[in-house]
């Protein structure tokens, strides 16, 4: 997997531009925010994170110059298939650390499109699925509403009760407290 293909077609499929600035760099934008995104070996990133966000603003200043909310929603992220050791990953938290210019995204040890995803959660919208099938689903919901009356959560789980009138139940059944 070649890892900044995966991170194109995640800033894609969630509606960024994304252009290729380099062989190893893309950069995205959407009308809030900009930035860039490296795939390079691990030392690299140490060695040249600076040169590469000061490379951006350069070549983005104009742009930035026009646009007040981008300016300050500026992202340089750095992705890596090595795997660091602890040192690394101390000079990674110094860098991620360092608000100077762009907001430091740093993440390393990706083999997988999941792992590509979770490094790019910054700019994807909340992702959360909650499987409810079954009678199981029930009974765990029922459990995370214990602090409704259960008069209340019986009218809301009562599927032979029509939605003109649930609300009005609910109300009722929620406004005597009775558990």
């Amino acid at each position: 997997m070649r890892i900044l293909e995966e991170a194109r077609n995640v800033l894609i499929k969630y509606g960024y531009s994304v252009s290729s600035l380099t062989e190893d760099t893309l950069q995205f934008e959407d009308e809030t925010l900009l930035g860039f995104i490296c795939e390079m070996p691990l030392e690299s990133i140490v060695q040249s994170w600076c040169d590469r966000q000061d490379e951006f603003l350069k070549r983005n200043a104009t742009l930035l110059r026009n646009s007040a909310l981008k300016s300050w929603n500026l992202y340089s992220v750095f992705l890596s298939s090595g795997v660091p050791n602890e040192n690394d990953k101390k000079q990674f938290v110094i860098i991620e650390e360092d608000f100077r210019a762009s907001r430091k995204i740093v993440h390393t040890a990706i083999e997988t499109a999941s792992d590509v995803m979770r490094a790019l959660y910054p700019f994807i919208p909340i992702q959360n699925i909650a499987a409810l099938e079954g009678t199981d689903s029930i009974r765990r919901l029922r459990g995370r509403l214990t602090t409704l009356p259960s008069q209340a959560v019986d009218v809301l789980l009562d599927e032979h009760i029509s939605e003109d009138s649930v609300l009005k139940s609910f109300q009722e059944a929620h406004e005597t407290k009775a558990n």
